[in-house]
């Protein structure tokens, strides 16, 4: 056992550690994925790939086509995959595993980088390797992530997250280093994280909350000294809302998101966010206990605030709120706050108060996710911190009666 420990502590010593961190999340990743390669096209990758013409020949009227329609950097991203191989699956799979595997490096990085910041809060720069190795895994490898990793069109998914999370670490590294061309890189990641999918509108919301927390230490003068940047990433909103009409009479029939979709299914605002409160939860099930998964599910709506279990649904959600605010106010705690914002806000634009037909899909936890990992990874920590210090405490207490 001691040469294993001499050994391990070699490698998180090492200099190499990151390339050898990398190289586990892959390996690991093509492992779990392995035998979804030959998996066949489904439901929406029909409309979307076999039947669009539009990505079969590179014209400047196929370009504008899918230019012009919404999630313009997935549509390029098909048109190049069919290129590439045609209609033969295993090329389809590699470029989705081939993303998930470098989301997953990003989402090293950035708790890596996040958790050393947070010196505030604990000093966890012995921990900070282990820690975001471990969180980096979960999310590589958790069975949550299959629909958005092995469902081709869910692509979507890890393309905005790809760019989204590139915008987060090109931020993190202008600021450290001054460097004012990251935050042209960071609006420009920006950019195509809007243009990969919808929710991507949160970015500018969460990029000035993590300035704010960790690289300002609350100095709202600070994050305000970078205001262009934050008034590009916002100027980026217009691919999304260009190409989005929530009131548009059609919304139900196209099976997307608006106001409007209660012609047809009966959901209206507010039941759309009453049921999201018990969804949340589901999801929050699924990533403690991924049991039960569906790619279609049959989920209830709620009808009023005060039916079961709707009610201990909202009561759940704001202690947690209003805790991560305690424990940020009254602790100074970073780590488990910014994760209940990440996961929050990022689950914001999809179960709120804009109704979308599916009230549920588990796609839509690839990239929030990476906040409840956060959180659930300086949880870990700090009890077994505690654990350890009791158990010395014991020890000590126990050889000072002898």
């Amino acid at each position: 056992m001691g040469k294993i420990r001499i050994f391990l502590e070699s490698i998180f010593n090492s200099n190499r550690f990151n390339l050898y961190a990398f190289g586990l999340i892959a390996v690991l990743i093509i492992i779990a994925y392995s035998n979804t390669f030959t998996a066949s096209f489904h439901f929406d990758d029909n409309p979307a790939i076999i039947e669009n013409p539009n990505i079969r020949h590179i014209t400047t009227d196929n370009l504008i086509k899918i230019l012009a329609v919404n999630r313009p950097v997935v549509n390029l991203s098909i048109m190049l995959n069919y290129l590439l191989g045609g209609l033969n699956v295993v090329g389809w799979h590699i470029f989705n595993v081939g993303v998930h595997i470098t989301n997953s490096c990003f989402v090293y990085l950035l708790m890596l980088w996040t958790i050393n910041l947070a010196a505030s809060e604990k000093d966890y720069s012995n921990q900070a390797k282990r820690m975001a190795l471990f969180g980096a895994l979960l999310f590589a490898v958790h069975p949550v992530q299959t629909e958005s990793v092995t469902y081709i069109i869910s692509r979507s998914e890890l393309l905005a997250t790809f760019f989204y999370l590139a915008a987060f670490l090109f931020f993190i590294k202008g600021s450290l280093t001054k460097n004012k061309g990251y935050y042209v890189a960071t609006i420009f990641s920006s950019a195509l994280s809007m243009g990969s999918k919808e929710w991507a509108v949160t970015l500018p919301a969460l990029l000035m909350l993590y300035d704010y927390m960790f690289i300002a230490e609350g100095k709202t003068r600070v994050v305000l000294e970078r205001w262009w940047m934050y008034v590009g990433v916002a100027l980026t909103w217009w691919i999304v809302l260009s190409k989005l009409n929530l009131f548009a009479p059609a919304a139900a029939s196209t099976g997307g998101v608006g106001f409007n979709i209660t012609s047809t299914t009966g959901i209206t605002s507010t039941t759309y966010l009453l049921t999201s409160f018990n969804v949340i939860w589901t999801y929050v099930r699924l990533l403690f206990l991924p049991i039960n998964q569906n790619l279609d599910y049959d989920y209830p709506i709620a009808k009023t605030l005060l039916e079961f279990p709707t009610i201990i649904s909202f009561m759940g959600h704001f202690i947690m709120v209003l805790a991560s605010f305690w424990l940020y106010r009254k602790k100074g705690w970073l780590l488990i706050p910014f994760g209940v914002a990440w996961f929050y806000i990022g689950l914001s634009p999809v179960q709120s108060f804009v109704p979308v037909i599916d009230v549920i899909f588990e796609h839509r936890l690839y990239m929030p996710s990476i906040g409840f990992i956060i959180v659930f990874i300086t949880t870990y920590e700090w009890l077994f911190d505690r654990l350890s210090s009791k158990h010395v405490e014991k020890k000590a207490t126990q050889l000072g009666n002898v």
